[in-house]
C-alpha cells in the first residue's frame, strides 16, 4: 500500500472509529466497532459489517457451513458486494424504492418485527441504518441481474435435460410427484437462467479482484 493510499485508508478507519462512538448514545446502545476484517480499495469492512449480515441473515451462506466458516464466507461475500458497488458507483442509477420495500417485508416476513428489534438494538442501529444495508444488497443484485440477465439464454434442449436428469430424480427421491414437464418449465428455465447468470458473475468478480487492492485480516473474525 502507498502512502498515500496508507494515510487515506488510516483517515477512514479514524472515521468510521469516530462513528461508532458518537452512536453510543443512541437508544441506549454502541455500535462497536471491534475491527476491521478487509480492505478494498481503501475501503473497509469491519467485524461489526460481518456479524450484522450473520444476524440478519443478510448473507447467502451455504447450509453445510459450520459455525467457524461462517463468518469467513460471509466476509467474502460482503466483499464481493463492495467491489461491485465500487465499480458502478459514479453511474448507478437511484434503487428503486419498492424494491428495497420488498426486501423489508422479506425480511420482516423472516424474523418478525420483534427480532428485527432486538437485533437493532443489540447493534446500535436504526431502521433507517439497516434500510440503507438492504439498499446496498439491493443494489448488487441489480446489478449482477442488469449486466448477465440480457445476455444470458436458456435452450429448450437444457430445459430438457434438466427436466431429466435433476428435476425428476430429485422429486423422486423425496417421494414427491412428478410433474409433467409443461407445468415446471418457466421455473426450470428460471433456475437455469440464475445459475448462468451466477457463473458468469463469478468471472467478473474474479477479473474485479485482479484489478482492486483487497486485504483480509482473518484474526479479526475470530
Amino acid at each position: 500500500m502507498t502512502a498515500h493510499r496508507l494515510f487515506r485508508f488510516l483517515l477512514a478507519a479514524a472515521v468510521v472509529l469516530a462513528a461508532g462512538g458518537a452512536s453510543a448514545g443512541r437508544a441506549g446502545q454502541a455500535r462497536v466497532v471491534n475491527c476491521i476484517a478487509a480492505v478494498v480499495n481503501d475501503e473497509i469492512i469491519t467485524r461489526t459489517d460481518v456479524e450484522v449480515a450473520e444476524a440478519f441473515g443478510l448473507a447467502d451462506v451455504p447450509a453445510s457451513a459450520g459455525a467457524e466458516s461462517r463468518r469467513p464466507v460471509i466476509l467474502e461475500k460482503l466483499i464481493d458486494r463492495k467491489l461491485v458497488l465500487i465499480q458502478v458507483r459514479e453511474r448507478s442509477a437511484a434503487t428503486p424504492p419498492e424494491a428495497i420495500e420488498a426486501e423489508w417485508k422479506a425480511l420482516a416476513d423472516r424474523l418478525g418485527p420483534a427480532g428485527i428489534r432486538q437485533r437493532l438494538e443489540r447493534f446500535g442501529l436504526s431502521e433507517a441504518d439497516l434500510r440503507a444495508i438492504l439498499e446496498q444488497g439491493v443494489r448488487y443484485r441489480l446489478t449482477i441481474e442488469n449486466r448477465f440477465g440480457r445476455s444470458v439464454s436458456v435452450t429448450l434442449k437444457e430445459i430438457e435435460t434438466y427436466y431429466n436428469e435433476i428435476y425428476t430424480p430429485g422429486r423422486a427421491k423425496d417421494g414427491a410427484a412428478v410433474k409433467p414437464l409443461t407445468e415446471v418449465l418457466d421455473a426450470i428455465e428460471a433456475e437455469i437462467k440464475r445459475t448462468k447468470i451466477a457463473a458468469e458473475a463469478a468471472l467478473w468478480l474474479e477479473t474485479l479482484r485482479d484489478q482492486a487492492e483487497v486485504e483480509i485480516r482473518p484474526d479479526c473474525l475470530k
